[in-house]
C-alpha cells in the first residue's frame, strides 16, 4: 500500500468552518464567565472560565492546523497568545519585578487580552481563508490544452 492509498480524506470545507465557529464561541462564552466571575467577586467561577476559554483557543489553533496553517505561523501566534497569557494572568507584582510592564496596571490586562482576542480572530479568519483557497483551487475543472472545446 502506498501512502496515497492509506492517507485519510480532507475534511470538507464546512466542517473545518464549523470547528472554527465552536472554537471562538467557547472563547467568548469562557471570557463572558470570566467578567462575571471577575465582576460579581463569584471566584470560583474564573477557573472554569479560564479552562473553557484555552479550550476555545485550542479548538481555533486545531482548526487552523487542518486548513493548513504552517508551522513558523503556529509557533508565532503560540508565541502572541501566550504574552497575552502573562499580561493577563501575571499578579502585579510581577510586571512591576520583570520591567516589561506597559502603562498602567489595569492598562497591562487589557493589552493581554487584547493579544488574546487578536490571536483568536486572526486563527479563525486564516481557517475560513485557508479553506476558501483550497476550495478555489479543488473548484476550478482541469482542461486539456490539447482538447478543442
Amino acid at each position: 500500500m502506498s501512502l496515497a492509498e492509506t492517507a485519510k480524506p480532507a475534511l470538507p470545507s464546512s466542517t473545518i468552518r464549523s470547528y472554527a465557529m465552536i472554537g471562538i464561541v467557547l472563547y467568548a462564552f469562557g471570557l463572558v464567565l470570566n467578567e462575571i466571575g471577575n465582576g460579581l467577586t463569584q471566584l470560583w467561577l474564573v477557573p472554569y472560565a479560564d479552562t473553557i476559554s484555552a479550550l476555545g483557543f485550542v479548538i481555533a489553533l486545531y482548526t487552523a492546523a487542518l486548513a493548513g496553517l504552517g508551522t513558523r505561523l503556529t509557533v508565532l501566534i503560540g508565541l502572541i497568545y501566550g504574552i497575552g497569557i502573562f499580561y493577563v494572568s501575571e499578579p502585579d507584582a510581577t510586571y512591576a519585578a520583570s520591567g516589561i510592564k506597559i502603562g498602567s496596571f489595569n492598562m497591562t490586562h487589557d493589552v493581554g487580552l487584547g493579544l488574546i482576542g487578536f490571536t483568536m480572530i486572526f486563527l479563525i479568519g486564516l481557517a475560513f481563508y485557508l479553506t476558501r483557497v483550497k476550495r478555489a483551487h479543488t473548484a476550478q475543472p482541469k482542461t486539456d490544452p490539447g482538447s478543442s472545446t
